[in-house]
């Protein structure tokens, strides 16, 4: 059965299918942890339950958001296309895993991000729901939200799941207990019609290279010969084990979350400072790279202020454009509208001062001046010089692994959602103010998690950042391939958290790298 075109993939839609057909990147995921009173007594446990409660909600949000009725068509040539199903099989896309503590959510993403979407599938489209009810409070259950990056960013998944959420709460609201509506005998969701898709970013706005950049990154990134980029580049640390296409890409993660307490205690200090939290994250993750990983980082001699001439970090900032560009585009928008910042040239010294580092000018000036926003979109515009016959894009994406130092683009990457999923009023417009501020809400979320699979020719640690309820929380993923052990990732993970907490210590009116250095436990 022919399925009808939507429209023509654009060139930041095919970088992403790029990447899946040379299996270097998965997929997306974010969700919530949610408590519900209602759902205890009830004892949901099959997916045939779940997808029950979860039928009108989704039907509401496909109908809302015809991009989650997509599929890829000609996913391996050089013009691919979007196609509309007829149906979406509720049921297929539903994987109900329970837990015995919500802790034990990290290994269930893990397994997603494992489970690459098939894009040659042309019967299931590119998302889907993994439901974990936890055996230790039975009112309370994780709804994680999986996709593929070509259909969404991480905006419009926040987006997506507050309004999951919202749905939820509405058909709670709407339950008549005298008169309870009999269970669905299909989970088959006709698409009733295709509504345009959103947008891509080219179509709406002007991502075309400069003569000067054309010239610049045409030389540096098509031209020269790999080991010659790599001889004029500075040296930059991206990994214990080099990159390669021939390693499985498995992602490995580790997860860490703040109490509303010490997530106030971060929001307090960057504002006391005058700066923000991505630059406090960016601060404590540099310093912890460089004293986990680095040559000699953490060795007595470093200690105690034996510098010695090493590898630099490279560190990559993902920009959302919809708020930057002239005609913002809204959160609910289904698309992939990112552009990407490399800081590169980092240099942690033991004098370093963490903040010092918290204030990055790059930043600023990407989000607030023409120039820097002109920059990020022609940094999506160099995708339009690629050839443009099949199978070209797949070569050249493989050949980064051979150009790039370590086959990595970047030492480290922090990606950060900011503040979401605040369900106090209510998103369809009824009710009163004072019946907004007082309204009991059936699913109430909890906390939130955003997560990203590994990138094989990306960053060697991707660190995921999402608020919600006034906590933090915050993924960090690696290839497998990029360390010795899972152990090494732990240990990263557990100096960041060390490290960010002796910074935000109100005692402390400075903390350089090599007073860190001095409280870490690594021999």
């Amino acid at each position: 059965m022919s399925l009808q075109v939507a429209r023509p993939v654009d060139h930041l839609e095919r970088y992403n299918i790029t990447r899946s057909n040379l299996n270097i990147y998965h997929n997306v995921l974010v969700g919530n942890r949610i408590h519900s009173p209602h759902l205890a007594k009830q004892f949901l446990s099959s997916v045939q339950e779940w997808a029950q409660l979860l039928l009108d909600p989704i039907t509401q949000l496909i109908e809302q958001h015809p991009s989650l009725a997509l599929v890829v068509g000609d996913h391996l040539t050089a013009k691919p296309i979007f196609l509309y199903l007829k149906s979406v099989d509720l049921l297929s896309l539903i994987r109900v895993v329970p837990i015995k503590t919500a802790l034990q959510v990290d290994r269930i993403i893990e397994e997603e991000h494992n489970l690459p979407f098939d894009l040659s599938d042309q019967s299931t489209p590119l998302w889907r729901l993994v439901i974990t009810p936890t055996e230790d409070d039975p009112s309370t259950f994780y709804l994680l939200y999986t996709f593929h990056h070509v259909i969404g960013d991480g905006r419009s998944a926040m987006a997506i799941t507050e309004q999951l959420v919202e749905q939820l709460n509405l058909q709670q609201d709407r339950f008549d207990p005298t008169n309870p509506r009999l269970p669905s005998s299909t989970m088959q969701i006709a698409i009733a019609s295709n509504k345009p898709i959103p947008a891509s970013l080219e179509s709406r706005v002007n991502c075309y290279p400069s003569l000067r950049t054309l010239i610049y990154e045409a030389s540096r990134a098509l031209f020269l010969p790999g080991f010659v980029k790599k001889a004029l580049e500075p040296r930059y640390w991206a990994g214990e084990m080099d990159s390669s296409l021939e390693v499985p890409n498995k992602t490995e993660l580790a997860y860490l979350q703040f109490s509303q307490e010490e997530t106030s205690s971060i929001l307090r200090a960057a504002k006391r400072r005058s700066t923000t939290v991505q630059s406090v994250l960016y601060a404590a993750a540099v310093f912890a790279v460089k004293l986990v990983f680095m040559s000699n980082a953490s060795s007595n001699n470093n200690k105690h202020g034996n510098d010695k001439q090493e590898e630099t970090i490279v560190f990559a900032t993902p920009v959302s454009l919809r708020s930057l560009i002239a005609k913002p585009i809204a959160p609910e928008d289904q698309g992939n509208y990112t552009s990407e910042i490399l800081h590169s040239k980092i240099n942690v010294r033991n004098e370093s001062n963490f903040w010092t580092n918290a204030y990055r000018q790059e930043i600023v000036h990407a989000t607030t001046t023409p120039s820097g926003l002109r920059e990020l979109l022609e940094h999506v515009g160099m995708l339009s010089l690629l050839p443009k016959h099949d199978g070209a894009w797949e070569k050249f994406m493989a050949n980064q692994v051979k150009r790039d130092q370590h086959g990595r683009k970047a030492t480290i990457k922090v990606s950060n959602l900011g503040r979401g999923w605040d369900l106090s009023r209510r998103k369809d417009g009824r009710g009163s103010q004072e019946e907004e501020s007082t309204r009991t809400l059936e699913f109430c979320v909890q906390d939130a998690v955003f997560s990203q699979s590994s990138g094989v020719t990306a960053s060697a640690l991707t660190m995921n950042v999402a608020t919600a309820n006034g906590i933090m929380t915050m993924i960090t993923t690696w290839q497998k391939a990029t360390f010795q052990s899972r152990s090494r990732g732990d240990l990263f993970m557990r100096e960041f958290k060390r490290i960010l907490s002796e910074a935000l210590d109100d005692a402390r009116e400075e903390y350089s790298f090599s007073e860190a250095a001095s409280h870490s436990a690594i021999e």
